[in-house]
């Protein structure tokens, strides 16, 4: 059952994350603006917060299933209405309506691992989700090889990918969970109790959607061929996967603010050498993108897992919660921010202001560590790799730092069905 629920979770990553690319790669053919393209990414990111508040409503009144169905087909009908209209403000719309569309197909996938998972596995199920997404995420930019992007076939092969995420759950039998609740700890609570966490979670937002969204944008706006732009985007993305375990686990065993501060400098050394001194060639190019992409990578689970040290782990489900809707605000600011300054003074600004917002997070972490002494390594929370690129609130309940005294691990707070209806809202027979 695992392997049917992460395989789709896969073809969905792919979908999102081609479509992503595509879309600021045809945007730059097609003449729009920067600060164009920089609103049409963040779109993506305002529909997904909508569309992790609304969710739950959904799956309340028609259940689980129907949810998926209905989320998937929407997100796979306005990937191809991109192709047919081909129009900033149509696509601002239609991003904005795949972005609440995938966060309810995200949303009901998690439900279903959360309801598979148990003390034991959920960590290990959060682990695989976590790899599946990135490495599904950094393949997915290969296909930009396949077709022209100025060309139908791209878009009709998001709409396949999205569209065979339906698949592996149809044909099996799979039982429904309980009805999705999120719970969501106050963000001003959250910012007293761990100011960096919250901190940098929002800027963790900005810098990963603003360099995901414009990364491609940015390789064509140099000059590169489509293939060099794909295989830019494939190592930057594959590097999360690969150096988000090491940094992580290094984190355990030192001040994980200093870890943080650290890998936020790096990463803003990275930026910078790829604004002036590797955008002219394409080798090193790829190792400073490889960089970039593995050192921005952890940073949002760095911060979660930071505010896990000073929060009960009866809190930790609701604090991940408020973290990733952090990070989602964030999201919505950055490719709109890193647009406007692409437009306004040339695309190798982009990287600066990527440079900068990653040492605002070092300076940040500098000034906490003046503020309150360490945990001690013994009381550490052990951390998590997450995967940001898809996760909505509800991944929070696979979290295995989370409490689990009131009840079985892993399964997610059961809202009770009215009398007489089952889950998907229907008189019972």
């Amino acid at each position: 059952m695992l392997f049917v629920l992460l395989s789709g979770i896969a073809f969905m990553v792919m979908g999102h994350g081609l479509q992503t690319s595509l879309l600021g790669v045809r945007a730059g053919f097609e003449g729009f603006p920067d600060y164009a393209i920089g609103l049409i990414q963040s779109a993506f990111y305002v529909g997904f917060v909508a569309g992790t508040l609304s969710g739950p409503w959904f799956v309340r009144r028609v259940g689980h299933i129907r949810t998926f169905a209905a989320f998937a087909s929407l997100a796979s009908m306005s990937t191809v209405l991109h192709a047919v209209v081909v129009d900033p403000w149509s696509w601002l719309v239609l991003r904005a309506v795949t972005g609440a569309a995938l966060a309810g197909t995200f949303m009901v996938s998690e439900a279903w691992l959360n309801a598979i998972a148990t003390t034991a596995s959920r960590g290990r199920i959060l682990s695989l989700y976590t790899l599946v997404s990135l490495v599904a995420y950094g393949a997915s930019q290969l296909f930009l090889t396949l077709a022209k992007p100025q060309s139908f076939e791209l878009f009709v092969l998001v709409s396949i990918l999205i569209s065979a995420s339906l698949i592996p759950l149809s044909v099996s039998k799979i039982d429904n969970p309980p009805t999705i609740s999120v719970n969501r700890l106050g963000l001003g609570r959250l910012y007293r109790t761990s100011p960096l966490g919250a901190f940098g979670a929002f800027m963790a937002g900005v810098v990963l959607a603003a360099f995901y969204g414009l990364g491609a944008v940015f390789v064509q706006r140099l000059g590169y061929s489509g293939d060099q732009v794909a295989l830019f985007m494939t190592v930057s993305i594959l590097g999360a996967a690969v150096v988000q375990w090491p940094i992580g686990a290094l984190s355990d065993w030192l001040d994980r603010r200093s870890v943080t501060a650290a890998t936020c400098l790096a990463a803003a050394v990275a930026a910078l050498a790829i604004a002036h001194l590797v955008g002219d060639r394409m080798q090193p190019l790829l190792v400073a993108g490889f960089l970039f992409g593995g050192l921005t990578g952890p940073i949002y689970a760095l911060c979660v897992a930071h505010a896990n040290d000073y929060i009960d782990s009866s809190d930790a489900v609701g604090a991940a919660s408020s973290l990733l809707t952090l990070y989602g605000i964030g999201a919505a600011v950055g490719p709109f921010v890193g647009g406007t300054i692409m437009g306004q003074l040339g695309p190798d600004r982009l990287f600066d202001f990527l440079g900068v917002c990653c040492a605002s997070i070092f300076a940040f972490a500098l000034w906490r560590m003046t503020q309150r002494a360490a945990v001690p390594n013994a009381e550490q929370s052990a951390f998590v790799a997450v995967a940001s690129t898809a996760a909505t609130p509800v991944a929070s309940e696979l979290d295995p730092r989370a409490d689990d005294e009131a009840g079985e691990a892993g399964d997610p707070p059961v809202e009770p069905a009215a009398p007489g209806l089952d889950e998907a809202g229907e008189e019972r027979r």
